[in-house]
């Protein structure tokens, strides 16, 4: 538990380090003055679990400083607890107001203190606990099946850097196949998991598409509703149904049911956009842009194809089992 301690006087912080010992999991970073404890948070690359202030402070006092931490996010929520000698009741008023958690009176009992802590430790792990189901819950909230959200996989850049690189190609003209990889049962997965094991299945299969075409000069892209655009940038002819059957393989072996929640990996359709062989940076941009408003080039199933198709995978595993 790191806990950041500012106090000027040195009985206190022998007595500080004496009780909150590290080999019982505290470490202490100790400063005589608000001034000094504010340039090591500052500096400090790992956040606090708990902040110690003595009230009374050379300088800038205990009450103002904490009035400045709770302006940062990186102490807004962190426990405070202040040390003093007084029972001044508007002196605890302002600290309240200041945003101080709770008080430690003096002369500190190792019981006491000790308690104090450990309850600011608890109390620092349910809000980072809290934080992090919100933050989830937002991630959910975002998630729609026709979005293309960036699914940070190395090798999938999003759609519009995509066609920024095509319009950046040579003027004239260059050697390149454009094609979509489309995933059937999608729509029925996505509502039927939650949407981080929704975004896993994406991941496993955008991981599985990149290692399919390792030995490619390829860009590949999620447009969103389970469907995938892509280029390669040479002149060799594909065998999409040879394609297919790599990828399909290659997502079998990784599928992880563990994380996706789906017993087996949906079926994958590469196919050509066209059977063109020559482009300029232009036409190629508006191929792409034909493409993405088209469904019909990508393969668009209804709601209750998609759901039959999921509802015959999970059929499939219970046969297996």
């Amino acid at each position: 538990m790191r806990i950041l301690v500012v106090d000027d006087d040195p009985v206190i912080l022998d007595l500080l380090a004496d009780t909150l010992k590290e080999d019982k999991g505290y470490h202490l970073h100790m400063y005589a003055s608000a001034e000094s404890g504010l340039e090591a948070l500052h500096k400090s690359k790992e956040p606090f679990d708990c902040i110690l202030l003595d009230i009374m402070l050379p300088g800038m006092d205990g009450i103002q400083m904490c009035e400045l931490l709770r302006q940062t996010t990186q102490c807004s929520a962190t426990p405070i607890l202040m040390i003093t000698g007084s029972n001044e009741v508007g002196l605890m008023a302002r600290a309240f107001e200041a945003g101080a958690t709770d008080f430690i009176n003096k002369p500190l009992k190792p019981e006491e203190l000790t308690g104090r802590v450990v309850m600011a430790g608890l109390l620092n792990k349910s809000l980072a606990q809290a934080q992090h189901t919100m933050s989830t819950l937002s991630e959910q909230l975002k998630l729609r099946f026709e979005e293309p959200v960036d699914l940070k996989v190395d090798g999938v850049s999003n759609i519009l850097a995509h066609e920024n690189e095509l319009l950046r190609c040579n003027a004239g003209c260059f050697a390149m196949t454009m094609f979509t990889v489309n995933i059937s049962g999608m729509r029925g997965i996505y509502r039927t998991v939650r949407a981080p094991a929704f975004r896993k299945c994406l991941q496993t299969i955008a991981t599985a598409a990149v290692a399919t075409m390792a030995d490619y000069n390829f860009r590949l892209s999620y447009v969103g509703s389970g469907k995938f655009f892509g280029s390669i940038m040479e002149r060799k002819r594909l065998d999409h149904d040879a394609l297919t059957k790599a990828f399909e393989e290659r997502l079998k072996a990784d599928w992880d049911f563990a994380q996706t929640g789906v017993p087996v990996p949906p079926t994958c359709h590469i196919r050509a956009v066209s059977s063109q062989r020559m482009w300029s940076n232009l036409s190629a941009s508006d191929k792409l842009r034909e493409c993405l408003s088209n469904d019909g080039n990508i393969h668009n199933l209804t709601q209750d194809e998609e759901n039959d198709l999921f509802a015959r995978l999970d059929n499939r595993l219970t046969q297996e089992i």
